[in-house]
């Protein structure tokens, strides 16, 4: 009997030390998570740089499945790691972060030392992960989305400039755009009907790059001077979901991910061009977080 529960012993042993060094590939493992919708975090992660700090020379994209998991090659000096980063849903509220670290030199010498001690590698790792949920937690509080909802986008007539740029430099390639449309309004005694709004006409989600109408609504009219920069048109009413938005105009598109985590938990079907009514002149109306903007995604009937 006991030279069974030896020979078991021995047995389950040598399985967890073939699953430990010959399978198991992360050397260390940490998980979190957070309120944020898990493509704020993928982006987040995205944005991470590293600081002279903790030592990191570079951080290189290696692979990943957009806003489900990402693989980053962190070098620090003649050291290179592997960070596993994946994310799913903890529950509707929120996401669990979970990030499987690998020292790609020195593999071997980790799995001994990683059990039994806190060396550098783990220090460091904590260190690295606890930056990023700084930097996670310092964006949640430059904005709010809230009052998600069912309803109707009005739609109307309007001029509009079509730009295109990164998601990121939206709001500063309006604003150098802006005095076209300004100027069209005051030189022909126009009346605006309504708050401007960006129109997202394609969005390359890999690549951050969106092209979209910059729409100031006017009265509709056949007499409206002609313009060499300015277009015009009309906007057709549509079902969509709607958040409010607090913050600066230029990070307004964190809306976009919880809208489209809001569809994907309601089992709602809708277009990925999202449209943005600003209610407030920024140059007016205070701190950003008392800006506000109206964000929108079309519901495919």
């Amino acid at each position: 009997m006991k030279k069974n529960l030896r020979n078991l012993l021995f047995l389950g042993l040598a399985v967890l030390g073939i699953w430990y060094f010959a399978i198991k590939q992360e050397h260390y493992q940490i998980s979190f998570t957070t309120r944020q919708p898990a493509a704020i975090v993928y982006n987040q992660i995205l944005e991470w740089k590293g600081t002279k700090e903790n030592g990191i020379s570079k951080i290189v994209l290696d692979q990943g499945n957009q806003y489900s998991e990402l693989v980053q090659l962190v070098h620090v000096g003649d050291s290179i790691f592997k960070y596993h980063w994946q994310f799913s849903k903890a529950n509707d509220s929120l996401t669990q972060v979970q990030v499987r670290i690998t020292d790609e030199v020195n593999g071997f010498s980790q799995k001994i030392q990683v059990p039994f001690s806190n060396n550098d590698f783990v220090k460091r790792s904590i260190k690295n992960v606890q930056e990023v949920g700084d930097a996670m937690v310092l964006n949640t509080k430059k904005f709010r989305v809230h009052s998600i909802k069912d309803t109707v986008f009005p739609g109307g007539y309007c001029a509009y400039l079509t730009l295109e740029s990164t998601v990121e430099k939206k709001a500063a390639t309006m604003l150098y755009s802006i005095s076209d449309l300004m100027g069209y309004v005051k030189e022909n005694e126009l009346e605006l009907q309504g708050d401007p709004y960006l129109e997202v006409i394609h969005w390359n989600e890999e690549t951050s790059e969106i092209r979209y109408n910059f729409c100031f609504p006017l009265s509709k009219s056949d007499s409206l001077p002609a313009s060499t920069k300015v277009l015009f048109k009309e906007t057709p009413s549509f079902k969509a979901i709607k958040a409010e938005f607090n913050g600066n105009y230029s990070i307004s598109d964190n809306a976009w991910y919880y809208l489209m985590e809001y569809a994907e938990q309601n089992q709602l079907t809708v277009k990925n061009l999202p449209i943005e009514l600003y209610l407030n002149d920024p140059h007016t109306s205070g701190t950003p977080l008392q800006w506000k903007a109206n964000i929108y995604l079309p519901l495919v009937d």
